[in-house]
C-alpha cells in the first residue's frame, strides 16, 4: 500500500509541475502579447497620421502642370518670382545642374549656401515626386525648403520653396493634437535633424532641437523606452520628417505593468501553494475519509483564487474596450474634420462650374475639374481608411454565408466593367462558411477588381474563382492572367499604403489588399499572394468553414457620440 501511495504521489507531482509550468508560460505570454498589443495601437495611430500628413503634402503635384506653364520659359523673370512667393520665405528655380535659374527678393545669400544640403533636393534627385527636408540656419526662426520637380523642354527644373517652420506647425500641431493618448502624451513632427517641427508639448515648441545623447540615441531607433517614456517613431514619404508618439510608461501600460503586472504573479503563487497542499491533501485522502473532507475545504479555496483570477481578465478585457472605443473616436473625428471640407470643395467647385460656365475660360474649367478630382480621391482615401479601421469594431455576428452567391452578387456590380475590358470570369463550386456575409463580400469584390484591374494589354482577361474544402477549411483561390509581380513583393502587398504601380497607371488608394488581409484575419483565417511578372497572379484566402466567434472581435460603438478626446498634458 504504501509503495502504491508513493507512485501515486510522485505521478501527481510530476503532473503537477507540468501543469504549473505551462500556467507560467501562457501568464506570461498573456502579459508580453497584452504589451505588444498596446504598442501596435500606438504604432496605428501614428501610421495614420502620417499618412493624414503625406496626404496634405501630395496636393502639390496638382500644381506641377500650372508651375510647368509658369516655370518653363527660356527665361523667369525675378519679378515673376516675386509675384508667387506669397507669403513664403522665398522661391527659387534651379536648372538640372543645380544652378539658381530665377529667385525672389527672400533668396539670400545664406539661402544659395543651403542649397548643397538641402535634404529636398537630394530627394527629388532620388527621384521622389517632391521634397520636404530639414529646418535650415535662415534669418532667425530658420527655413524648411519643399522642392517640387518640373519637366520643361529645357529640361527638369526644381522649384525651391522655402517657408518658416511655423507655417508648417500651426497646422500639423493640429492634427497632432486629435492623436488619442494616455495622460501625459505628447506628439511630435521632427526632421531629419531631430529639430521639433510641430509639437503638442510647450516644453518643446516649433525650432527645439533634442541634443541629449539620450534623447538623440533614443531618435535613431523606430521605438523603444528611453527616461520612463515609450516612443514610436513613423518616417514621413517624401521626406526626412517623422512623427514621434511619446507616452509615460505607467498610464500606457497600465494593464501590464505596476501591481496589475505582479497580482497574476501573486495569485499564482498562491494557485501553486495550494496546487501543493492539494497534492499533500491528496495523499492523505487515500489513508483516511477524514482528510478527504479537509481536501474538500482546500479546493474550495482554490475556486476562491480562481474567481479572482477571472476577475483580473475580466478587468483586462474592459481596458482593451476602452482602448478600441479612443481608436473608434479617433476614426470618427478624422471621419468629420476631413470629409466635411472636402464635401464642400467638391460642392462649391460643381455650383462654379453651373454659375459661371459662361465667364469660366478653359483653363479654369479644367482647373477646377482637376480641384474636384483630387478632393474626391482624397474623400476615397478617408474612407478606405475607415473601412479599414472598423473592420473589427463594426462587423456583424457571424451566420452561414454561400460563398457562390457572394460572388454572384459582386459580378452583377461589376457587370459593366466585366464588359468594358471584355473579361471572361469562370465561378467553380463554392461552399457556405460562417462569416460576415458584408465583410466576405468587401473581400471578393477587392480580389475580383483587381484582376480586372491590372489586366495586361491585347490580352484578354480571364479570372478563375474556385474553392477547395478539407479538414474544417476551405481554400478560396482568385486567378488571373494578369500583369502579375515579382515573387519578392508576395507579403509587401498587403501592407496598408503599398503601391507597386504608379497611381496615374493604376488608380486606387493602396488599401484594398490590406483591407481584405485583416478580413480574413478577422474570420480566424489568413491571406497569401503568388505571381509571375507577364504570366498573372494568384490570391489564396484560407478560411474556418464553421467560426464559433470572430478572431479580431467586434466592438459595439455606435456612432461615437459622447465621446471624448483626452487633453494633451505636459510631460516629465
Amino acid at each position: 500500500m504504501k509503495r502504491r501511495d508513493a507512485i501515486l504521489a510522485l505521478f501527481a507531482a510530476v503532473l503537477l509541475l507540468a501543469l504549473l509550468t505551462v500556467f507560467a508560460i501562457e501568464l506570461s505570454n498573456t502579459q508580453a502579447k497584452s504589451k505588444r498589443d498596446v504598442q501596435a495601437r500606438v504604432h496605428e495611430r501614428g501610421m495614420l497620421a502620417a499618412a493624414l500628413v503625406d496626404g496634405l503634402f501630395q496636393t502639390v503635384q496638382q500644381q506641377v502642370p500650372q508651375d510647368v506653364r509658369l516655370y518653363g520659359a527660356r527665361t523667369i523673370s525675378a519679378r515673376t518670382m516675386d509675384a508667387h512667393a506669397q507669403q513664403n520665405a522665398y522661391l527659387a528655380l534651379l536648372g538640372p545642374s543645380g544652378r539658381v535659374i530665377a529667385s525672389s527678393r527672400g533668396f539670400t545669400a545664406q539661402a544659395r549656401a543651403n542649397l548643397p544640403r538641402s535634404a529636398a533636393l537630394e530627394l527629388v534627385r532620388a527621384g521622389h515626386p517632391y521634397g520636404l527636408g530639414d529646418l535650415l540656419p535662415y534669418g532667425r526662426t530658420g527655413v524648411i525648403n519643399l522642392a517640387v520637380p518640373l519637366p520643361t523642354r529645357y529640361g527638369l527644373r526644381v522649384l525651391l520653396t522655402g517657408f518658416a517652420p511655423q507655417a508648417l506647425g500651426g497646422f500639423i500641431t493640429a492634427d497632432l493634437r486629435k492623436i488619442p493618448g494616455v495622460r501625459g502624451a505628447h506628439n511630435y513632427l521632427i526632421d531629419g535633424n531631430d529639430a521639433v517641427l510641430a509639437s503638442t508639448n510647450p516644453a518643446r515648441p516649433v525650432g527645439y532641437v533634442f541634443r541629449a545623447p539620450a534623447q538623440r540615441a533614443a531618435l535613431a531607433r523606430t521605438s523603444g523606452d528611453v527616461n520612463d517614456h515609450y516612443y514610436d517613431s513613423i518616417p514621413l514619404a517624401n521626406s526626412t520628417e517623422r512623427i514621434v508618439l511619446s507616452a509615460p510608461t505607467g498610464p500606457l501600460f497600465a494593464s501590464v505593468s505596476g501591481l496589475r503586472k505582479w497580482i497574476p504573479w501573486a495569485i499564482f503563487a498562491a494557485l501553486a501553494i495550494v496546487a501543493i497542499l492539494a497534492l499533500e491533501l491528496g495523499r492523505r485522502v487515500l489513508r483516511s475519509a477524514e482528510e478527504v473532507r479537509a481536501t474538500n475545504e482546500r479546493l474550495e479555496v482554490v475556486n476562491d483564487e480562481l474567481e479572482s483570477v477571472n476577475s483580473a481578465l475580466e478587468h483586462r478585457a474592459a481596458e482593451l474596450a476602452r482602448s478600441n472605443s479612443e481608436l473608434e473616436q479617433f476614426a470618427s473625428i478624422a471621419s468629420h474634420d476631413l470629409q466635411e471640407p472636402l464635401r464642400k470643395v467638391r460642392t462649391f467647385t460643381q455650383q462654379l462650374t453651373v454659375t459661371d460656365a459662361e465667364r469660366l475660360s478653359e483653363k479654369g474649367r479644367e482647373y477646377i475639374e482637376r480641384a474636384g478630382s483630387a478632393a474626391e480621391r482624397m474623400q476615397r482615401l478617408i474612407e478606405d481608411l475607415l473601412k479599414f479601421s472598423r473592420v473589427a469594431t463594426h462587423g456583424r455576428a457571424f451566420q452561414p454565408v454561400d460563398l457562390y452567391d457572394v460572388v454572384e452578387g459582386v459580378l452583377e456590380d461589376l457587370e459593366l466593367e466585366v464588359e468594358r475590358v471584355g473579361a471572361v470570369v469562370n465561378v467553380g463550386e463554392l461552399p457556405t462558411i460562417d462569416g460576415d456575409q458584408g465583410q466576405l463580400r468587401q473581400l471578393m469584390q477587392n480580389l475580383i477588381s483587381n484582376s480586372l484591374k491590372f489586366r495586361r494589354e491585347g490580352v484578354v482577361p480571364e479570372i478563375h474563382v474556385d474553392a477547395t474544402t478539407r479538414d474544417g477549411w476551405v481554400e478560396i483561390e482568385v486567378r488571373d492572367n494578369g500583369i502579375g509581380f515579382e515573387p519578392q513583393y508576395a507579403a509587401r502587398i498587403f501592407r496598408v499604403f503599398e503601391r507597386l504601380h504608379g497611381r496615374s497607371r493604376y488608380p486606387g488608394t493602396g488599401i484594398g489588399l490590406a483591407l481584405c488581409r485583416k478580413i480574413a484575419e478577422r474570420h480566424g483565417g489568413e491571406i497569401v499572394a503568388d505571381g509571375e511578372v507577364g504570366v498573372g497572379a494568384i490570391v489564396t484566402v484560407t478560411l474556418p468553414v464553421h467560426a464559433v466567434a470572430d478572431a479580431l472581435g467586434v466592438g459595439s460603438f455606435g456612432n461615437g457620440a459622447g465621446a471624448k478626446v483626452e487633453e494633451d498634458h505636459v510631460p516629465a
